[in-house]
């Protein structure tokens, strides 16, 4: 407590200015490269390392993909993994691991989205090697310790350092090939990871910077990058999605990623655009709670605070974002079921989750329509 002789600091215009809040945050540790072309960089940052046995971890469907990360790994490469799934089923986990443990390999090298770098992290964790992360998608995951395994229909995720990738390599020219529909979805996702880590329970001031400088560069080069292939705003993209993992990964999720992982788990939704979908619903439903939060955001990315879930809604649509859940399958039983899960295991959110009003927040998220009813 602050003495009575002691006042309490003034800007110049004469209000008083509040002490920062106290805090304690442990920096993530890593290396960066971002630049055009950078994915040749990969056998001189592995042998930088000491690695010459490298497993490739790239989806069979990515042909071109694979046939680039083959020829930058060159001599460094030892086997590559051609299976990879979404939400990562913990027995294709397992084998992948089995594998790598048998071709005794000293790295592990993911190309691809987050089902790529996801399936990596879940190798690494499990024998101890360095992961070498290459994304292809706006995901963000690359830049947190945070990794997921399904089994049935239970999607559960973890913390765990040896999940946070060695070396991140950022090439934007990869990103040059992403077709439409997966950088809208795509941009979203890095968005909602923008997004909770503005309010996540261990959120700070130097998370909430990067947080609001990354959704700010996606509301502005999102739309761009989602209608051209132009190099410039796909790789200012690629940075905003960098910020996001970096802050969601420092700080923890929320509400909102665990609301995406329970449709994941329960119906395996496709991530991004479950999380593109849902984003401005769990905003709405929020604001009561997070006022400061939300009156932050929404100057970052230029709009009222009162329209900020509306914002991000027409923004989502405008990017390819499919209009409502049902538009990726979901019943409304579903999402009433997923809301009854999500009660259950008593998430963590800023605002206590009833029943009733998030099981009327899922179901307007299934419609599609405007986020606008207030909940109070």
């Amino acid at each position: 407590m602050k003495s009575a002789e002691t006042p309490e600091p003034r800007d110049r215009s004469g209000f008083d200015v509040p002490s920062p809040a106290s805090f304690a945050r442990t920096t993530l540790p890593g290396r960066v490269v971002f630049g055009n072309g950078t994915l040749n960089q990969l056998a001189p940052e592995l042998d930088g390392e000491r690695r010459h046995r490298a497993m490739l971890i790239v989806s069979a469907r990515q042909r071109e993909l694979a046939d680039r990360g083959r020829s930058a790994l060159g001599h460094v490469m030892a086997l590559e993994w051609n299976e990879v799934r979404q939400h990562v089923p913990r027995d294709l986990a397992e084998r992948a691991t089995a594998a790598a443990t048998t071709a005794d390999i000293d790295a592990i090298v993911a190309l691809g989205g987050g089902s790529t770098v996801g399936l990596g992290k879940a190798v690494a964790v499990h024998t101890g090697l360095p992961l070498v992360a290459v994304p292809t998608t706006y995901s963000g995951s690359e830049m947190t310790p945070i990794y997921g395994l399904t089994s049935g229909n239970h999607k559960k995720t973890a913390r765990d350092p040896a999940a946070l990738p060695k070396i991140v390599v950022y090439d934007p020219q990869l990103m040059t090939a992403l077709p439409p529909s997966i950088v809208g979805p795509s941009g979203m996702n890095a968005l909602a990871h923008c997004v909770e880590a503005l309010w996540a329970t261990n959120h700070d001031p130097i998370t909430d910077a990067l947080a609001l400088d990354g959704a700010a560069r996606l509301q502005r080069f999102l739309p761009k990058a989602y209608t051209t292939t132009d190099l410039a705003p796909r790789g200012e993209v690629l940075i905003a999605a960098c910020l996001a993992g970096t802050a969601l990964g420092t700080v923890g999720s929320s509400v909102h990623h665990a609301l995406c992982h329970l449709f994941g788990g329960m119906y395996d939704t496709p991530h991004a655009e479950t999380h593109a979908i849902v984003l401005p619903y769990v905003i709405r439903y929020l604001e009561p709670a997070i006022p400061d939060t939300v009156a932050r955001l929404a100057e970052a990315m230029k709009c009222d605070p009162a329209e900020l879930a509306e914002n991000i809604w027409a923004l989502a649509r405008s990017v390819g974002t499919p209009p409502g859940l049902r538009a990726i399958g979901l019943t409304k039983n579903q999402t009433d079921a997923v809301a009854e899960e999500a009660v259950a295991k008593h998430l963590v959110s800023p605002r206590p989750l009833e029943l009733r009003s998030l099981r009327a927040m899922l179901r307007e998220a299934w419609s599609g329509e405007p986020p606008r009813t207030t909940r109070e």
